[in-house]
């Protein structure tokens, strides 16, 4: 859905483009003025461009295989492309980070040896690096808006990776600002600690790509409020797991629930998109759910019965739903009617949507059914349907009346 609503200047393809263009412009332009002024630095910084290269064109390669429809042999899709495209970028980082230890470091020693060789400094080279480096912190900016706008994992770690490169041609910059007084040990220096924090920051996408490449269940900061509106549905007896885990940009659900063991098949499939439905309303960064269903090992029932006043077994069920007194809980296990509950009404003195407010806490108490002695207005039934509690209008006078009918029904089927 987020596609649809995209900028074509937001398209990771469009972004992806553009950035491989700039920066084969900056790859040739540092290349040749780094053989003009002999600076390593400058050399290194060229190298670090031309992994921005093959980093850019892997990433348009792997935003094509992501766009794939799941398929019977990949049923998740190809959203995972994109971080398996991150891992390799992370690995073009730590290369770059190596090639720049290793030079930095040649030079260090080279320095201290009396060997260093100089840099040709030139007021025309010096410029075109201050416009380089213009053009790289607008690039990195623009990357980091992209990344914020898709959310894709490619385009983030290319912003951080080109946060990185900023810090590269400042150093560059640096070295040639401390060539001009004869300082060539600070070009050294400069580049040694900007490829520690390189690895740094490649190894932060390694190790984000590597957890998701691993379908491991990463953190959802809203994962108590999703729990809570699972189990607010009657019939889902318990949430046995509940795993997030996140396929290239998209956020994947599973769960597991527990269901009352005499929910028709056809209630459970409607439960199932109803359920989804209001998850995705509730969190629309999740984008894809899978609910897997299983009965209850032991079938228990739950009934919900108004009375007017508390007389166990021998209490009458009350003609008005909203005006009961009381209501009586009833548990069912297997064959056997098991225990009884009476409550107060909570909401009796209520004078606004009383009948949806009591059909809301009843849902919450996990009922399966409801005995009633009229139908119920538009706004309670509407809750009772949602939540797919069966209502039965019924005859019977009494509590020990639905039991018995209960346990019949029981022995019957």
């Amino acid at each position: 859905m987020m596609e649809n609503t995209q900028k074509f200047y937001e398209s990771p393809v469009f972004v992806n483009f553009l950035l491989l263009i700039i920066t084969t412009f900056l790859f040739i332009l540092k290349i040749v003025l780094a053989l003009i002024s002999n600076s390593i630095a400058l050399q290194a910084d060229a190298f670090d461009n031309l992994t921005d290269i093959v980093m850019f064109v892997a990433a348009l390669i792997g935003i094509f295989y992501a766009k794939k429809k799941p398929n019977e042999k990949f049923p998740y899709g190809y959203y995972k492309i994109e971080n398996i495209i991150s891992l390799i970028i992370s690995l073009f980082i730590f290369l770059t980070a190596y090639n720049i230890i290793l030079e930095s470091t040649s030079k260090f020693i080279l320095y201290f040896k009396g060997e260093a060789e100089g840099i040709i400094f030139s007021p025309i080279i010096f410029l075109l690096l201050v416009i380089s480096l213009i053009i790289t912190i607008g690039s990195a900016i623009y990357l980091k808006f992209a990344g914020k706008k898709t959310n894709s994992p490619i385009i983030k770690s290319e912003a951080n990776e080109k946060l990185l490169d900023c810090f590269i041609s400042l150093s560059v910059v640096f070295g040639f600002i401390g060539a001009f007084f004869d300082f060539f040990l600070l070009d050294s220096l400069i580049g040694f600690i900007i490829a520690i924090l390189i690895i740094k920051g490649a190894y932060d996408i390694f190790i984000n790509s590597t957890k998701i490449l691993l379908d491991a269940v990463i953190d959802f900061e809203n994962r108590t409020e999703l729990y809570k509106l699972i189990e607010s549905y009657p019939r889902i007896k318990e949430v046995k797991n509940l795993q997030v885990r996140s396929y290239g940009k998209y956020i994947m659900l599973e769960i597991d629930v527990v269901l009352n063991k005499e929910m028709p098949l056809s209630q459970i499939k409607t439960l199932k998109v109803v359920l989804s439905s209001k998850i995705k309303k509730i969190f629309p960064e999740i984008f894809k759910i899978i609910i897997f269903a299983q009965a209850q090992e032991k079938k228990i029932t739950r009934i919900a019965i108004p009375i007017s006043e508390n007389k166990g077994v021998d209490s009458q069920i009350f003609d008005h739903f909203g005006e009961a007194s009381f209501f009586a809980f009833l548990e069912f296990k297997e064959n056997n009617f098991e225990k009884m509950e009476i409550n107060s009404n909570k909401f009796i003195n209520e004078e606004k949507r009383k009948g949806i407010l009591i059909s809301d806490w009843l849902t919450s108490e996990k009922i399966d059914k409801i005995y009633l002695k009229k139908d119920l207005k538009q706004g309670p039934k509407l809750v009772f349907n949602n939540s797919f509690v069966e209502i039965y209008v019924t005859e019977l006078n009494n509590i020990k009346d639905v039991i018995d009918r209960e346990l019949k029904s029981v022995q019957l089927n």
